[in-house]
């Protein structure tokens, strides 16, 4: 109740440059951000994520307010509040997207660049695979189906196919080439990057940078940890890279009302999704760079030696690249299905069904989830 009646004070009063009211402020987020740090992610209220959506906003006009000038160090600081409102907060009920407005505000504003600005993202040179050491079925691959027959053939039997020609419309497969797009659009927002090889590594862990920062030490280094923006909804924190794709048609085959998952995914060559299945379709679409990827049936679960702990049961122990048949006799009974996933192309994975993936060269993917 305390840090309501701070919120309501400072949202109703005009005189917010006194240096007291960033103390309070400051002290209800951080407040918050123990509240929000206990226990399961998914069980904590929403009360205490709106409140810290609040507080950020109102740090952030106080900052509006004590500004003389308008500098990168300025934005870089906006940003930063308005990006930990975003990662830790959640959407107000009459203002949905009222940080990433505050955000938009910003954009013309932001100078962000870097050494790189005029690199092409996929010149990296793509890892060597031969598919046919690797014993494997190919895919169907569909020259942009009707609705009726991607629905009949592949939505009703639950099987994985390519798709071609669908997203040649969307800007993003010529604008995210370019990092200085990334840099101006996104090089001061500060997003959550995995930091190792695969995340059932011991290793494994997770860190907030700036999508320059991720560029600059991961994206073209290659010694330490590997960094990975997996997985991430990174179009509901920066809207305007929204605006370079768009929702595939086939995703309005659905069993609910729910809004599809957008996801992102961007890294270095050699990043890696251990094998695993997930509970929606996904068409999992490749924008830049190359992925190659390896299928299996539900069918064939008992054949790759899922994790018995309950965190990972949907994570296979197998490694298909380079099967360990002594410890993994049962993988030569399962059919393994292989493609390589190019630029343009999209794949649709059916619920339960297994998938590897690495990426051969520098890639972003965006994967569209749905029931």
């Amino acid at each position: 109740m305390s840090c309501k009646t701070i919120l309501k004070n400072y949202l109703n009063s005009t005189s917010t440059t006194n240096p007291a009211v960033n103390i309070k402020i400051q002290a209800v987020i951080d407040y918050m951000y123990e509240r929000v740090n206990i226990g399961n992610w998914k069980e904590v209220k929403l009360f205490l994520r709106k409140t810290i959506t609040i507080a950020s906003y109102l740090k952030l006009i106080y900052l509006v307010k004590l500004a003389k000038f308008i500098d990168n160090n300025f934005i870089k600081e906006s940003y930063k509040i308005i990006d930990f409102g975003i990662l830790f907060g959640c959407p107000l009920d009459n203002e949905p997207q009222l940080l990433q407005n505050c955000a938009s505000c910003f954009n013309t504003l932001s100078q962000e660049s870097s050494d790189n600005d005029n690199a092409i993202l996929n010149i990296q040179e793509s890892i060597i695979v031969e598919s046919s050491k690797y014993n494997t079925q190919p895919l169907d691959i569909l020259d942009c189906p009707s609705m009726e027959h991607f629905y009949r053939d592949y939505i009703l039997k639950d099987r994985p196919a390519i798709l071609n020609n669908c997203i040649n419309h969307w800007p993003a497969l010529n604008k995210w080439k370019h990092i200085s797009y990334f840099n101006k659009v996104a090089g001061s927002r500060t997003v959550p990057i995995e930091l190792g090889r695969v995340y059932t590594d011991s290793d494994w862990t997770q860190k907030l940078m700036t999508v320059g920062e991720f560029i600059n030490k991961h994206i073209y280094q290659s010694h330490g940890a590997t960094g990975y923006l997996a997985q991430y909804q990174l179009f509901e924190h920066i809207p305007e890279l929204r605006g370079d794709i768009s929702e595939p048609e086939y995703c309005c085959f659905s069993d609910n009302d729910e809004a599809v998952d957008i996801m992102a995914w961007f890294g270095p060559k050699g990043t890696v999704s251990a094998l695993h299945h997930d509970p929606k379709r996904n068409l999992l679409t490749q924008v830049v760079g190359e992925k190659h990827i390896f299928l299996f049936s539900p069918n064939d679960s008992e054949f790759l030696y899922p994790h018995d702990h309950e965190l990972l049961n949907n994570t296979a122990q197998v490694d298909p690249r380079e099967p360990d048949l002594e410890k993994y006799p049962k993988y030569t009974n399962a059919t393994a299905y292989y493609c390589v996933l190019h630029p343009g192309q999209m794949l649709y994975i059916p619920p339960k069904w297994w998938h590897f993936v690495e990426s051969l060269s520098i890639s972003i993917s965006v994967s569209f989830w749905w029931n």
